[in-house]
């Protein structure tokens, strides 16, 4: 349900950054994917990954909204909150390498918002339309470097390592018939007032006529 579009979407912001228009040319086209590079012309690349660091809450006791259609009550839909660490696992040929792409990295996480560039990283992150994300950019985390002889295509390269661990917390609704998640431009917060069952009596303004 939320897992695959989470990870999607750091997959999809990384590659909306690292376009043709980064300002650093060698890094323009840098591959970011979900599955490790196994192959040479692969490298260097990001390796994403995604981890729960909390269990997944409903939004509140017996939480439910509301979901209409074209003035249309249909059925109801819930939403549930989760918190988790995203690891962006930079691997390259060369430490050199591997250190010049964790720094812009972490450039652009940490200073997106003082780059026009890079800015296109946070602001991916909050026009998605299914998730709700909040990134904790104040504290990132590296887990430690790894270099090791033996490339999965069979040569006795090293492969360099280092990860980048960014904390984040999120939010999103689903039709609980479906798991089909509810795209956030449907959502429309719409107040109403509970009557209780003397207003309900008096009529709904609570005015009983006249004595």
């Amino acid at each position: 349900m939320y897992i695959t579009r989470v990870k999607a979407l750091a997959i999809e912001a990384l590659q909306t950054v690292f376009d043709d228009q980064y300002p650093v040319a060698e890094f323009q086209g840098l591959r970011a994917s979900l599955e490790y590079p196994v192959q040479e012309t692969q490298m260097p690349s990001v390796w994403v990954r995604y981890t729960d660091t909390g269990p997944l809450v409903q939004a509140g006791v017996t939480h439910v909204e509301d979901r209409d259609e074209d003035g249309a009550r249909v059925r109801p839909f819930t939403r549930f909150k989760f918190q988790g660490t995203w690891e962006f696992v930079v691997a390259a040929l060369s430490s050199v390498e591997r250190d010049r792409i964790y720094d812009e990295l972490i450039a652009t996480v940490a200073f997106s918002g003082f780059d026009t560039i890079r800015s296109r990283f946070r602001q991916y992150l909050q026009d998605n339309d299914l998730i709700d994300l909040t990134l904790r950019t104040d504290e990132i985390e590296s887990t430690g470097e790894n270099a090791a002889p033996g490339t999965p295509w069979g040569t006795d390269e090293v492969i360099y390592e280092r990860t980048l661990n960014l904390d984040l917390l999120g939010d999103f609704a689903a039709d609980p018939e479906t798991g089909v998640i509810v795209p956030l431009s449907k959502i429309v917060v719409t107040p109403t007032v509970d009557l209780t069952l003397d207003d309900e009596a008096r009529g709904e303004d609570g005015f009983d006529g006249w004595h």
